[in-house]
C-alpha cells in the first residue's frame, strides 16, 4: 500500500492513505489532496510517498 506523508519544516504533520489501489485513481486523488494541503499548510509543504507492507 502506498501512503503519503505531509512534511512541513522536516516534521511529518499527517499521513494520507488513498482508499483505491489503482494508480490512475491514486494520481487524481493526490492532485486534489496536494491542492488542499498547500491551502492548509502553505507553499512550503512537501509530500513524500512510502510503501507500507
Amino acid at each position: 500500500m502506498i501512503v503519503y506523508d505531509i512534511v512541513l519544516n522536516g516534521e511529518i504533520k499527517e499521513t494520507i492513505k488513498p482508499k483505491k489501489n489503482r494508480l490512475k485513481e491514486i494520481y487524481s486523488f493526490m492532485l486534489d489532496q496536494t491542492k488542499l494541503m498547500k491551502a492548509k499548510y502553505g507553499e512550503n509543504v512537501k509530500i513524500k510517498s512510502r510503501i507500507v507492507y
